[in-house]
């Protein structure tokens, strides 16, 4: 990717017996001058390492968010969505059980008691989707949200058996049909998000772990009763960074999985989110494969690891100087900046993270950029940002998830790579059906160059181009 942002070429099928050149966007003496200097990406089409997993989660449902928004159902289906999230803050609070069961004082075996009108308009859209959705249940219960500075601030659970109760009636809702409900509508439910931080348990490890061991209880006694309808509890989806996880977060995660094994406490998936000091693609990676040793180390080698909540407007802040959340007064090359960055990050993410996270929700798909709602203190953000716009247009992260899809279906399967430690690089390997190459993003406005070498594979005699044009927010691909 170089500085013109227009358009972008990328050669997914490369010439496997020599090296091939990418500069500025484009084959070597394609257009433009070369930087002095390469970088070097090795490609081994000989040492394939498994399937290419899209990842392909995002963070709130096809149904509308705000009144400007459209049902974005076929916008879903078109770009090949495979999961979604349903937050606490899309809108504040209404999806979580907290706006279900608005009075503590009600009964809760009474379905009288219960509003789920909200959060089921976005379960049938979901549905209609084809999405797997995950539920995240708790935050704030029994209150408000409210804001605290620039973020949302949670509260502890106070009464623990009424809302075990609570939860136990609302995944009957949504599996077995009680009070109207679903039947198996969703698939995974998720414990509170960021306990450890927004969720209001930070400094206090004892009372978050016995929250979260009833949580665990309450889903495994459902799963019991209804074997046909059970769901996947997934936790404790705390945020940070490899940066912060040396002396910190580590320590608190080894206590608690100690605990867990002590308890004989199963968790099928364990969950994080990356926020903090490095959120850079290498740093993201590197942070998934700690987590992953740790939960080997307590012999939870059959626990899933997700990100179910992660972001790049940060990163992009940083090294583009694009501020996502101030895109109404940007540039068009400013914006076209945006989409290209977003969509690499993303993608270089996800690559990075093949084989070790195994699902993943981006946030998010509705219009609102963060921060959410339309009362924020800091504006109501720019839904051009978002997945798609408010008349269902493309938007600048639904870019990845084309890319992703266009590469699961051509060359499936990943092959070994060695690129420079550079946290703003993407390097896939792709081989599948007789055909291999490679597919390079950067994240630099500057032009650059990578020095790509293959070794085993057929020597290849056509390049497949996918051009991404975020003018007309579309993808074309010629031979």
């Amino acid at each position: 990717m170089g500085p013109k942002l227009g358009r972008r070429d990328f050669c997914v099928a490369l010439p496997a017996a020599v090296g091939a050149t990418w500069a500025g966007g484009a084959l070597s003496g394609c257009r433009g001058s070369s930087p002095p200097t390469p970088d070097l990406v090795h490609v081994s089409l000989d040492v394939p390492v498994g399937l290419f997993d899209r990842l392909s989660g995002v963070q709130g449902s096809p149904y509308p968010e705000v009144p400007e928004d459209v049902e974005h159902v076929d916008a879903f289906i078109a770009h090949h969505i495979e999961s979604a999230r349903f937050p606490q803050d899309c809108p504040a609070n209404e999806l979580t059980l907290a706006g279900i069961f608005p009075d503590e004082s009600a009964d809760p075996d009474d379905p009288a008691s219960y509003r789920f009108e909200a959060i089921d308009r976005h379960v049938r859209a979901a549905l209609d989707a084809g999405l797997r959705v995950m539920w995240q249940s708790s935050y704030d219960i029994g209150l408000s949200d409210r804001w605290v500075g620039l973020n949302l601030g949670g509260r502890p659970i106070a009464n623990l058996d009424l809302w075990a109760r609570v939860l136990a009636r609302c995944l009957e809702h949504f599996t077995v049909g009680w009070a109207g409900g679903f039947d198996r509508a969703i698939a995974d439910v998720e414990f509170l998000n960021e306990p450890d931080g927004l969720g209001g348990y930070r400094g206090q490890p004892e009372a978050m772990y016995a929250a979260f061991r009833r949580f665990l209880d309450v889903v495994d006694a459902h799963n019991l009763l209804h074997p046909e309808a059970s769901v996947r509890p997934v936790g404790p989806g705390i945020p940070l960074s490899i940066f912060e996880w040396p002396d910190y977060y580590r320590a608190d995660f080894d206590r608690l999985l100690t605990a867990m094994t002590a308890d004989g406490l199963r968790l099928p998936v364990f969950s994080f989110h990356t926020y903090g000091r490095n959120t850079s693609p290498r740093g993201n990676a590197d942070l998934a494969r700690e987590i992953r040793a740790l939960l080997d180390e307590h012999g939870m080698t059959g626990t899933a690891l997700w990100n179910t909540e992660w972001q790049g407007g940060g990163f992009l802040q940083q090294h583009l100087d694009v501020d996502p959340a101030h895109l109404e007064e940007a540039t068009a090359e400013e914006r076209r900046t945006y989409a290209q960055g977003i969509a690499s990050y993303a993608l270089s993410c996800k690559t990075r993270w093949q084989g070790v996270v195994t699902r993943s929700f981006y946030y998010r798909a509705g219009r609102r950029a963060w921060p959410p709602g339309m009362s924020s203190p800091t504006g109501e953000g720019d839904g051009s940002v978002g997945f798609f716009s408010p008349e269902g247009r493309v938007g600048a992260l639904a870019l990845h998830e084309l890319l992703t899809y266009r590469i699961a279906q051509r060359t499936p399967e990943r092959c070994a790579i060695e690129i420079a430690d550079d946290p703003s690089f993407t390097g896939l390997g792709l081989r599948g059906d007789g055909a291999a190459g490679a597919l390079l993003a950067s994240l630099a406005t500057t032009s650059r160059r990578a020095l790509v070498r293959f070794t085993g594979g057929p020597e290849l005699t056509v390049a497949r181009v996918v051009r991404i044009d975020t003018d007309a927010q579309t993808l074309v691909e010629e031979e």
